[in-house]
Protein backbone atom coordinates (compact mmCIF):
# COMPACT_ATOMS: atom_id res chain seq x y z
CA UNK A 1 0.00 0.00 0.00
CA UNK A 2 1.66 3.20 -1.48
CA UNK A 3 0.56 6.92 -0.16
CA UNK A 4 1.29 10.37 -2.24
CA UNK A 5 0.39 13.85 -1.08
CA UNK A 6 0.40 16.47 -3.82
CA UNK A 7 0.03 20.12 -4.30
CA UNK A 8 -2.07 21.53 -7.02
CA UNK A 9 -2.29 24.71 -7.52
CA UNK A 10 -5.31 26.79 -8.84
CA UNK A 11 -5.71 29.43 -11.97
CA UNK A 12 -7.46 31.49 -9.02
CA UNK A 13 -4.22 31.32 -7.16
CA UNK A 14 -5.42 29.01 -4.54
CA UNK A 15 -4.34 25.31 -3.94
CA UNK A 16 -5.60 21.77 -2.92
CA UNK A 17 -3.93 19.14 -1.56
CA UNK A 18 -4.44 15.69 -2.50
CA UNK A 19 -3.49 12.12 -1.42
CA UNK A 20 -3.31 9.13 -3.39
CA UNK A 21 -3.74 5.75 -1.72
CA UNK A 22 -3.02 3.38 -4.11
CA UNK A 23 -4.36 -0.50 -2.77
CA UNK A 24 -2.80 -3.91 -3.71
CA UNK A 25 -5.62 -6.05 -4.89
CA UNK A 26 -9.60 -5.50 -5.00
CA UNK A 27 -10.03 -9.02 -2.65
CA UNK A 28 -9.33 -7.59 0.32
CA UNK A 29 -11.65 -4.34 -0.18
CA UNK A 30 -14.52 -4.67 1.56
CA UNK A 31 -17.63 -2.58 3.14
CA UNK A 32 -18.09 -2.45 6.95
CA UNK A 33 -20.52 -0.77 9.10
CA UNK A 34 -19.17 1.49 12.06
CA UNK A 35 -19.87 0.30 15.85
CA UNK A 36 -23.24 2.54 16.19
CA UNK A 37 -22.11 5.67 18.30
CA UNK A 38 -24.53 7.50 20.45
CA UNK A 39 -22.50 10.81 19.86
CA UNK A 40 -23.62 10.05 16.33
CA UNK A 41 -26.91 11.95 16.43
CA UNK A 42 -25.42 15.10 17.98
CA UNK A 43 -23.38 14.97 15.20
CA UNK A 44 -25.87 15.36 13.21
CA UNK A 45 -27.72 17.94 15.16
CA UNK A 46 -24.40 20.17 15.50
CA UNK A 47 -24.59 19.51 11.32
CA UNK A 48 -27.51 20.96 11.57
CA UNK A 49 -27.43 23.48 13.87
CA UNK A 50 -23.87 25.02 13.13
CA UNK A 51 -23.86 24.91 9.32
CA UNK A 52 -26.48 23.60 7.18
CA UNK A 53 -29.41 25.88 8.29
CA UNK A 54 -26.97 29.14 9.16
CA UNK A 55 -25.46 28.72 6.24
CA UNK A 56 -28.79 28.94 4.19
CA UNK A 57 -31.29 29.77 6.73
CA UNK A 58 -34.30 30.50 4.56
CA UNK A 59 -34.47 27.21 3.38
CA UNK A 60 -35.73 25.61 6.57
CA UNK A 61 -38.18 25.59 8.83
CA UNK A 62 -38.59 24.44 12.27
CA UNK A 63 -36.85 21.14 12.71
CA UNK A 64 -37.48 18.51 14.90
CA UNK A 65 -35.18 15.87 15.18
CA UNK A 66 -35.14 13.02 16.63
CA UNK A 67 -33.78 9.17 17.20
CA UNK A 68 -35.35 6.01 16.12
CA UNK A 69 -35.23 3.25 17.89
CA UNK A 70 -32.78 0.22 17.49
CA UNK A 71 -34.99 -1.56 15.91
CA UNK A 72 -36.44 1.02 13.58
CA UNK A 73 -40.09 2.15 13.41
CA UNK A 74 -42.53 0.40 15.74
CA UNK A 75 -44.95 0.20 13.06
CA UNK A 76 -44.83 0.96 9.26
CA UNK A 77 -45.55 4.37 7.35
CA UNK A 78 -46.48 7.71 9.39
CA UNK A 79 -48.41 6.22 12.36
CA UNK A 80 -44.92 4.84 13.24
CA UNK A 81 -43.05 7.94 12.72
CA UNK A 82 -45.46 9.59 14.92
CA UNK A 83 -45.10 7.31 17.61
CA UNK A 84 -41.55 6.85 17.50
CA UNK A 85 -41.62 10.60 18.02
CA UNK A 86 -43.60 10.85 21.04
CA UNK A 87 -41.48 7.70 22.53
CA UNK A 88 -38.15 9.04 21.52
CA UNK A 89 -35.45 9.87 24.63
CA UNK A 90 -33.53 12.20 22.11
CA UNK A 91 -35.38 15.46 20.19
CA UNK A 92 -33.40 18.10 19.35
CA UNK A 93 -34.59 21.93 17.89
CA UNK A 94 -33.57 23.21 14.84
CA UNK A 95 -34.61 26.84 13.51
CA UNK A 96 -34.29 27.95 9.94
CA UNK A 97 -36.78 31.25 9.12
CA UNK A 98 -39.18 29.17 7.14
CA UNK A 99 -43.04 28.79 9.05
CA UNK A 100 -43.54 25.48 8.74
CA UNK A 101 -42.40 22.13 10.81
CA UNK A 102 -40.51 19.27 9.80
CA UNK A 103 -39.66 16.04 11.57
CA UNK A 104 -36.15 14.76 10.85
CA UNK A 105 -35.99 11.27 12.04
CA UNK A 106 -31.90 9.84 12.44
CA UNK A 107 -30.90 5.94 12.36
CA UNK A 108 -28.68 4.55 15.09
CA UNK A 109 -26.67 2.59 12.69
CA UNK A 110 -24.24 5.53 12.02
CA UNK A 111 -21.06 5.61 13.65
CA UNK A 112 -17.09 6.95 13.63
CA UNK A 113 -14.66 5.15 11.25
CA UNK A 114 -11.60 6.19 12.95
CA UNK A 115 -13.26 3.96 16.06
CA UNK A 116 -14.86 1.04 14.33
CA UNK A 117 -11.48 0.45 12.20
CA UNK A 118 -8.56 1.74 13.94
CA UNK A 119 -6.25 -0.69 13.01
CA UNK A 120 -7.30 -1.19 9.17
CA UNK A 121 -4.49 -0.98 6.61
CA UNK A 122 -7.19 1.93 5.15
CA UNK A 123 -10.30 2.62 5.78
CA UNK A 124 -12.59 5.10 3.67
CA UNK A 125 -16.40 6.43 3.70
CA UNK A 126 -18.51 5.00 0.97
CA UNK A 127 -21.18 6.04 -1.08
CA UNK A 128 -24.14 8.71 -0.26
CA UNK A 129 -27.07 8.32 2.51
CA UNK A 130 -29.31 10.21 3.84
CA UNK A 131 -28.12 13.51 5.38
CA UNK A 132 -30.76 16.53 4.06
CA UNK A 133 -34.27 17.35 5.63
CA UNK A 134 -35.37 17.36 1.99
CA UNK A 135 -33.99 13.40 1.34
CA UNK A 136 -36.81 12.80 4.62
CA UNK A 137 -39.38 12.76 1.75
CA UNK A 138 -41.74 9.92 3.15
CA UNK A 139 -41.96 7.83 6.93
CA UNK A 140 -39.94 5.46 5.50
CA UNK A 141 -36.72 7.45 5.11
CA UNK A 142 -34.31 8.90 7.65
CA UNK A 143 -31.20 10.13 8.25
CA UNK A 144 -28.37 7.81 7.90
CA UNK A 145 -29.69 5.48 5.31
CA UNK A 146 -27.26 4.15 2.84
CA UNK A 147 -28.58 5.09 -0.49
CA UNK A 148 -27.11 3.31 -3.90
CA UNK A 149 -25.22 -0.21 -5.10
CA UNK A 150 -23.05 -1.81 -3.05
CA UNK A 151 -21.83 -5.36 -4.19
CA UNK A 152 -19.13 -7.79 -2.70
CA UNK A 153 -18.34 -11.08 -4.26
CA UNK A 154 -21.53 -11.10 -6.12
CA UNK A 155 -23.23 -10.08 -2.93
CA UNK A 156 -26.01 -7.59 -3.55
CA UNK A 157 -25.84 -5.23 0.08
CA UNK A 158 -27.66 -2.27 -1.35
CA UNK A 159 -29.84 -2.19 -4.34
CA UNK A 160 -28.77 0.57 -7.27
CA UNK A 161 -31.19 3.76 -6.93
CA UNK A 162 -31.42 7.00 -9.34
CA UNK A 163 -29.49 5.93 -12.63
CA UNK A 164 -26.28 7.13 -10.85
CA UNK A 165 -22.43 5.69 -11.79
CA UNK A 166 -21.36 3.04 -10.35
CA UNK A 167 -17.78 0.77 -10.29
CA UNK A 168 -17.52 -2.38 -11.09
CA UNK A 169 -15.29 -5.40 -11.11
CA UNK A 170 -15.98 -7.96 -12.61
CA UNK A 171 -14.48 -11.21 -12.07
CA UNK A 172 -11.70 -11.77 -14.86
CA UNK A 173 -10.10 -8.03 -13.23
CA UNK A 174 -12.11 -5.97 -15.75
CA UNK A 175 -13.34 -2.68 -14.16
CA UNK A 176 -15.45 -0.69 -15.51
CA UNK A 177 -17.85 2.62 -14.99
CA UNK A 178 -21.50 1.47 -15.30
CA UNK A 179 -25.11 2.81 -14.77
CA UNK A 180 -26.59 -0.61 -12.93
CA UNK A 181 -30.34 -0.43 -13.12
CA UNK A 182 -32.81 -2.17 -10.28
CA UNK A 183 -35.01 -2.96 -13.57
CA UNK A 184 -32.38 -5.53 -14.43
CA UNK A 185 -31.88 -7.17 -10.95
CA UNK A 186 -34.15 -10.00 -9.45
CA UNK A 187 -35.84 -9.17 -6.18
CA UNK A 188 -36.48 -12.02 -4.08
CA UNK A 189 -38.43 -11.83 -1.46
CA UNK A 190 -38.48 -15.14 0.89
CA UNK A 191 -39.35 -17.25 -1.64
CA UNK A 192 -40.92 -15.52 -3.96
CA UNK A 193 -38.96 -13.73 -7.34
CA UNK A 194 -39.87 -10.55 -8.88
CA UNK A 195 -38.35 -8.89 -12.16
CA UNK A 196 -40.16 -5.12 -13.12
CA UNK A 197 -41.63 -5.51 -16.66
CA UNK A 198 -42.66 -9.68 -16.20
CA UNK A 199 -44.39 -9.83 -12.38
CA UNK A 200 -43.57 -6.89 -11.10
CA UNK A 201 -43.98 -3.13 -11.22
CA UNK A 202 -41.46 -0.35 -10.31
CA UNK A 203 -41.84 2.81 -8.58
CA UNK A 204 -38.86 5.34 -7.88
CA UNK A 205 -38.18 8.74 -7.35
CA UNK A 206 -38.28 11.52 -9.34
CA UNK A 207 -40.40 9.55 -11.69
CA UNK A 208 -43.52 9.80 -9.04
CA UNK A 209 -43.87 10.50 -4.99
CA UNK A 210 -46.34 8.11 -4.92
CA UNK A 211 -47.90 5.27 -6.31
CA UNK A 212 -50.48 5.22 -9.11
CA UNK A 213 -53.83 3.78 -8.85
CA UNK A 214 -54.14 -0.31 -10.20
CA UNK A 215 -54.52 -3.51 -9.22
CA UNK A 216 -52.06 -5.68 -6.64
CA UNK A 217 -50.19 -5.00 -3.62
CA UNK A 218 -47.83 -2.28 -2.83
CA UNK A 219 -44.36 -3.43 -1.32
CA UNK A 220 -42.34 -0.30 0.10
CA UNK A 221 -38.69 -1.44 0.21
CA UNK A 222 -35.46 0.17 1.72
CA UNK A 223 -32.32 -1.40 1.94
CA UNK A 224 -32.78 -4.94 1.86
CA UNK A 225 -36.19 -4.52 3.78
CA UNK A 226 -39.70 -4.45 3.21
CA UNK A 227 -40.86 -0.98 5.78
CA UNK A 228 -44.63 -1.46 4.37
CA UNK A 229 -47.37 -3.76 2.51
CA UNK A 230 -50.42 -1.87 1.19
CA UNK A 231 -52.76 -1.66 -1.49
CA UNK A 232 -51.64 -0.67 -4.71
CA UNK A 233 -52.40 3.30 -4.73
CA UNK A 234 -51.46 6.10 -3.17
CA UNK A 235 -48.25 5.01 -1.67
CA UNK A 236 -45.27 7.32 -0.89
CA UNK A 237 -42.36 6.28 -2.74
CA UNK A 238 -39.58 6.68 -0.22
CA UNK A 239 -36.66 8.78 -1.33
CA UNK A 240 -34.05 6.02 -0.35
CA UNK A 241 -35.60 2.93 -1.72
CA UNK A 242 -39.06 2.31 -4.03
CA UNK A 243 -42.03 0.57 -4.62
CA UNK A 244 -42.74 -2.73 -5.98
CA UNK A 245 -46.30 -3.35 -7.02
CA UNK A 246 -47.08 -7.45 -7.31
CA UNK A 247 -50.47 -9.77 -8.31
CA UNK A 248 -50.37 -10.53 -4.98
CA UNK A 249 -48.04 -11.65 -1.82
CA UNK A 250 -47.42 -13.54 0.89
CA UNK A 251 -44.58 -10.95 1.99
CA UNK A 252 -44.46 -9.59 5.34
CA UNK A 253 -43.45 -5.88 7.01
CA UNK A 254 -39.99 -6.89 7.87
CA UNK A 255 -39.07 -9.80 5.48
CA UNK A 256 -35.62 -9.40 4.59
CA UNK A 257 -35.05 -9.02 0.44
CA UNK A 258 -32.66 -10.07 -1.85
CA UNK A 259 -31.50 -8.94 -5.39
CA UNK A 260 -30.23 -11.23 -7.68
CA UNK A 261 -28.47 -10.18 -10.92
CA UNK A 262 -24.50 -9.51 -10.34
CA UNK A 263 -23.04 -12.47 -9.01
CA UNK A 264 -20.01 -12.13 -11.07
CA UNK A 265 -19.32 -8.91 -9.90
CA UNK A 266 -16.31 -8.95 -7.09
CA UNK A 267 -16.72 -5.54 -5.89
CA UNK A 268 -19.49 -2.32 -6.68
CA UNK A 269 -20.46 0.74 -5.30
CA UNK A 270 -22.70 3.36 -7.13
CA UNK A 271 -22.50 7.35 -6.10
CA UNK A 272 -21.14 9.53 -8.79
CA UNK A 273 -20.33 11.39 -10.88
CA UNK A 274 -17.62 9.73 -12.87
CA UNK A 275 -14.17 11.62 -12.78
CA UNK A 276 -11.95 9.33 -15.25
CA UNK A 277 -13.42 6.98 -17.49
CA UNK A 278 -10.55 5.09 -20.52
CA UNK A 279 -8.08 7.51 -18.57
CA UNK A 280 -9.55 10.78 -19.87
CA UNK A 281 -11.27 13.34 -17.48
CA UNK A 282 -14.65 13.74 -17.03
CA UNK A 283 -16.15 17.26 -18.07
CA UNK A 284 -19.58 17.62 -17.60
CA UNK A 285 -22.21 15.51 -14.91
CA UNK A 286 -22.93 11.85 -16.40
CA UNK A 287 -24.75 10.63 -13.63
CA UNK A 288 -28.47 12.13 -12.44
CA UNK A 289 -27.97 14.71 -9.80
CA UNK A 290 -30.37 17.98 -9.14
CA UNK A 291 -29.66 21.30 -7.92
CA UNK A 292 -31.22 22.33 -4.72
CA UNK A 293 -31.64 25.83 -5.68
CA UNK A 294 -33.55 24.55 -9.00
CA UNK A 295 -35.31 21.53 -7.65
CA UNK A 296 -37.04 18.93 -10.03
CA UNK A 297 -40.70 18.29 -9.47
CA UNK A 298 -42.22 15.95 -8.48
CA UNK A 299 -39.49 16.07 -5.19
CA UNK A 300 -35.66 15.35 -6.29
CA UNK A 301 -33.52 12.39 -5.37
CA UNK A 302 -30.80 12.65 -2.42
CA UNK A 303 -27.51 13.59 -2.94
CA UNK A 304 -28.08 16.92 -3.76
CA UNK A 305 -25.24 19.12 -6.07
CA UNK A 306 -25.75 22.65 -4.92
CA UNK A 307 -22.96 23.77 -7.56
CA UNK A 308 -21.45 24.66 -10.37
CA UNK A 309 -19.62 20.91 -11.96
CA UNK A 310 -16.27 23.29 -13.05
CA UNK A 311 -15.98 26.33 -10.29
CA UNK A 312 -17.65 25.45 -6.84
CA UNK A 313 -15.20 22.98 -4.34
CA UNK A 314 -15.56 20.88 -1.61
CA UNK A 315 -13.52 17.90 -0.34
CA UNK A 316 -14.38 15.10 -3.02
CA UNK A 317 -13.12 10.99 -2.33
CA UNK A 318 -12.85 8.81 -5.24
CA UNK A 319 -12.43 5.36 -5.90
CA UNK A 320 -10.82 3.71 -9.67
CA UNK A 321 -8.42 1.66 -10.96
CA UNK A 322 -5.20 2.62 -12.78
CA UNK A 323 -3.41 1.63 -15.49
CA UNK A 324 -2.88 -2.64 -13.47
CA UNK A 325 -6.47 -2.69 -12.75
CA UNK A 326 -5.65 -2.30 -9.08
CA UNK A 327 -7.54 -0.19 -7.02
CA UNK A 328 -6.75 3.86 -6.16
CA UNK A 329 -8.31 6.12 -3.59
CA UNK A 330 -7.84 10.23 -4.22
CA UNK A 331 -8.96 12.55 -1.66
CA UNK A 332 -9.28 15.82 -2.29
CA UNK A 333 -8.56 18.21 0.89
CA UNK A 334 -11.87 20.95 1.45
CA UNK A 335 -11.50 24.20 3.17
CA UNK A 336 -12.50 24.44 6.46
CA UNK A 337 -16.63 24.92 6.53
CA UNK A 338 -17.96 28.93 8.02
CA UNK A 339 -14.50 30.12 7.36
CA UNK A 340 -12.62 28.10 9.70
CA UNK A 341 -9.39 27.47 9.47
CA UNK A 342 -8.56 31.03 8.02
CA UNK A 343 -7.58 31.70 4.44
CA UNK A 344 -4.60 30.03 3.85
CA UNK A 345 -5.57 26.58 3.87
CA UNK A 346 -6.38 23.69 1.02
CA UNK A 347 -9.08 24.88 -1.12
CA UNK A 348 -11.07 21.35 -2.16
CA UNK A 349 -11.49 20.72 -5.55
CA UNK A 350 -14.42 21.06 -7.94
CA UNK A 351 -15.80 18.59 -9.93
CA UNK A 352 -13.78 19.08 -12.47
CA UNK A 353 -10.93 19.90 -10.66
CA UNK A 354 -11.20 16.57 -9.05
CA UNK A 355 -10.95 14.93 -12.53
CA UNK A 356 -7.85 16.02 -13.41
CA UNK A 357 -6.64 15.67 -10.24
CA UNK A 358 -7.48 11.65 -10.16
CA UNK A 359 -6.28 11.65 -13.88
CA UNK A 360 -2.58 13.19 -12.74
CA UNK A 361 -2.66 10.32 -10.07
CA UNK A 362 -2.86 7.91 -13.31
CA UNK A 363 -6.38 6.47 -12.60
CA UNK A 364 -8.29 5.03 -16.12
CA UNK A 365 -11.58 4.22 -14.79
CA UNK A 366 -13.17 6.18 -11.33
CA UNK A 367 -15.82 7.66 -9.65
CA UNK A 368 -17.11 10.15 -6.59
CA UNK A 369 -17.88 8.50 -3.65
CA UNK A 370 -19.64 10.79 -0.72
CA UNK A 371 -17.64 14.10 -0.59
CA UNK A 372 -17.47 17.18 1.82
CA UNK A 373 -17.97 16.50 5.41
CA UNK A 374 -17.90 12.66 5.10
CA UNK A 375 -14.65 12.64 2.68
CA UNK A 376 -11.67 11.16 4.17
CA UNK A 377 -8.99 8.05 4.28
CA UNK A 378 -7.71 6.77 7.98
CA UNK A 379 -4.20 4.52 7.64
CA UNK A 380 -4.34 2.60 10.86
CA UNK A 381 -6.70 5.60 12.05
CA UNK A 382 -4.49 8.71 10.84
CA UNK A 383 -5.35 10.82 8.83
CA UNK A 384 -2.95 12.75 6.27
CA UNK A 385 -5.06 15.79 5.33
CA UNK A 386 -8.06 17.65 7.25
CA UNK A 387 -11.48 17.34 7.81
CA UNK A 388 -13.76 20.25 6.40
CA UNK A 389 -16.37 19.85 9.64
CA UNK A 390 -13.92 21.74 12.49
CA UNK A 391 -14.80 22.92 15.45
CA UNK A 392 -15.07 26.65 16.51
CA UNK A 393 -11.07 26.56 17.66
CA UNK A 394 -10.14 24.43 14.07
CA UNK A 395 -9.64 20.78 15.44
CA UNK A 396 -11.12 18.46 12.69
CA UNK A 397 -15.04 17.21 13.75
CA UNK A 398 -15.39 13.66 12.12
CA UNK A 399 -18.84 12.38 10.38
CA UNK A 400 -20.29 9.43 11.28
CA UNK A 401 -21.61 7.37 8.93
CA UNK A 402 -23.37 4.82 8.35
CA UNK A 403 -20.83 2.52 6.10
CA UNK A 404 -17.71 2.74 5.20
CA UNK A 405 -15.07 0.71 2.49
CA UNK A 406 -11.94 -0.99 4.55
CA UNK A 407 -8.71 -2.61 3.14
CA UNK A 408 -8.24 -5.84 5.36
CA UNK A 409 -5.28 -7.79 4.58
CA UNK A 410 -6.30 -10.93 5.55
CA UNK A 411 -8.77 -11.42 3.11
Amino acid sequence: MVSEIRTFDNSDGTYVRAQCVRLPDWEGLGFLSPAPSPRAFEGFVRIYRDFMVPHAPDAFGQLKVFRLPEEGLPAPGAAGLRQALSEAADVRLVSGNRPEERLLPVRRQAGYLSESAPEAEMACNAGFFIMDCFDCATPYDAVGTPIGLMVKDGEVLSPPLYDREALLVYGDGTVRVERPSLSQLTIRIGQEAYRAGENARLFTRPEGEVTPEGEGTDLVIVGRQVCDVRPACGTPVPASGFVLRVARTTAAWKDPVCYEGMENVRFGIQAGSSTVIGGEPVTAFRSAFWDIRHPATPSFPPSLYPLNYARDRAARLALGAGEDGRPMLVWAEGAGKNGIGGTDQSAGASLLEMAHICQAFGMRESINLDGGGSAQILQKGNRALRLPDRMPDGTDLERAVPVGIVYDVSR
